[in-house]
């Protein structure tokens, strides 16, 4: 009979490890200076674990700004991270603020800058992301079914162990 629990409860883990690898989204914000991004955050329900690719061409870069005072003035002078490859991924970690912008002239200045707020899992639903790329819904459906895909794989594993 504690078999049969241990086997019933191996099968719950995994159904739930398949749900929160599918609940993942991703997310792409096209990058070029005359963006209006003021209100993506809003606009955008990012959670923990999501992925943002900020997608760009040169001159551009995307830096990650250490706090609110920075991004507002546009201070580049404590950047946590720098990148201009043209295809940055950020995922989001941990619930909260942060805060991204070009350091290319006086590009943050105009606008070149987002903040993006990750809210907690099973936090309350935000409304329904929008997309500003028709890639974007393709990639963000390529990385569900990557990700469901190994989910199934492992709660396969899991299973397959009893």
């Amino acid at each position: 009979m504690s078999a049969l629990l241990v086997k019933a409860l191996a099968a719950l883990v995994a159904m739930a490890a398949v749900a929160e690898l599918a609940a993942a989204k991703n997310y792409t914000i096209q990058w070029p200076v005359s963006g209006n991004y003021g209100d993506w955050s809003s606009n955008n329900a990012v959670s923990v674990g999501d992925t943002v690719v900020f997608t760009y061409g040169p001159p551009h870069t995307v830096n990650e700004l250490p706090s609110e005072a920075d991004y507002k003035a546009c201070s580049f002078d404590n950047s946590a991270s720098l990148d201009q490859s043209g295809n940055t991924a950020v995922t989001f970690d941990k619930a909260g603020t942060r805060y991204f912008a070009c350091a290319v002239g006086s590009h943050c200045s105009q606008g070149q800058k987002v903040a993006i707020t990750a809210a907690a899992p099973g936090a309350s639903p935000a409304p329904k992301p929008k997309e500003n790329s028709a890639a974007a819904s393709m990639a963000g459906a390529a990385g569900l079914a990557v990700k469901l895909a190994l989910g199934l794989g492992v709660g396969g594993a899991v299973l397959a162990a009893f």
